[in-house]
């Protein structure tokens, strides 16, 4: 969609709208899906504001929605609320919804890898320590810090989304300046980022019994290769199928599930 086709005014979120959208954001986690991951929490999270950009009744709600609202996204909670600030803020200044969309999948897995390491690897821990060191003197005060510094994590989110609509407002000019470049960018990062995630999901090895003229392990050269190289594979002939020789999902699922019975029967999965 080009930018002319969006309202021309802007700057309609207030001070208030974004501190009740950083409190709805709190709620991040309750639309999670395996398909989606957390897709359906961001577009809920966004909803009122960009029914307070475009209207409550406005068709451009629904296609901002449809364009990158409820799409794929697992990140970490707080650094979700900064990228809803950045989303909304762009929408707001009426950008290119296919940039929005590439900036959103090209930044959620390096925020995740930011967020998970402040607040879940190092604030957690600590955090955590301290409250058992009181509980251990039998002090009350250990549940009552923990559950009062996890409180005060959770309101940060207003700080964050805050954060990201701010920063989103004062790098909109750059941004569509140079919009080309970031679409193919962010577009070329969010593959490699949810090829990244292909491990985690999709499980494909050979049994440790399978051995070559009897002696060498099959999965072990292909791990001495490239680490979890098989499902890379996998996932990539499966893409082809699908992309290059237009095979449907339904019918995929079902090869899959006969591959898998045939490789299990064979004693080769």
């Amino acid at each position: 969609m080009m930018a002319k086709e969006y309202n021309e005014t802007t700057n309609k979120l207030t001070n208030k709208d974004l501190k009740n959208l950083g409190l709805r954001s709190m709620f991040y986690q309750t639309g999670f899906t395996f398909e989606k991951m957390q897709g359906n929490s961001f577009g809920w999270s966004i909803l009122p504001g960009l029914e307070k950009i475009h209207g409550k009744d406005s068709e451009e709600v629904s296609k901002a929605l449809d364009e990158y609202g409820v799409d794929f996204i697992n990140t970490e909670q707080h650094a979700a609320s900064f990228l809803m600030g950045l989303v909304l803020s762009m929408e707001e200044n009426r950008a290119d919804r296919k940039l929005i969309k590439n900036m959103k999948t090209g930044l959620f897995g390096s925020f995740a890898g930011i967020g998970d390491a402040i607040f879940w690897f190092t604030l957690l821990p600590i955090s955590g320590s301290i409250a058992a060191s009181l509980c251990k003197q039998h002090s009350i005060l250990g549940p009552i810090f923990f559950l009062a510094f996890w409180i005060l994590m959770a309101v940060s989110r207003v700080f964050f989304l805050k954060a990201g609509y701010k920063l989103g407002s004062g790098a909109i000019s750059k941004l569509t300046e140079n919009a080309k470049a970031l679409t193919k960018g962010a577009g070329i990062l969010g593959v490699m980022v949810v090829g990244a995630m292909i491990p985690s999901y999709v499980t494909f090895e050979f049994p440790e019994k399978l051995k070559l003229f009897g002696t060498v392990g099959v999965q072990s050269i292909f791990d001495s290769v490239i680490p979890n190289l098989l499902p890379a594979l996998f996932v990539g002939i499966l893409y082809y199928i699908f992309k290059k020789k237009k095979v449907s999902i339904v019918v995929l699922i079902l090869a899959i599930i006969a591959f898998a019975i045939l490789m299990s029967l064979l004693g080769w999965l």
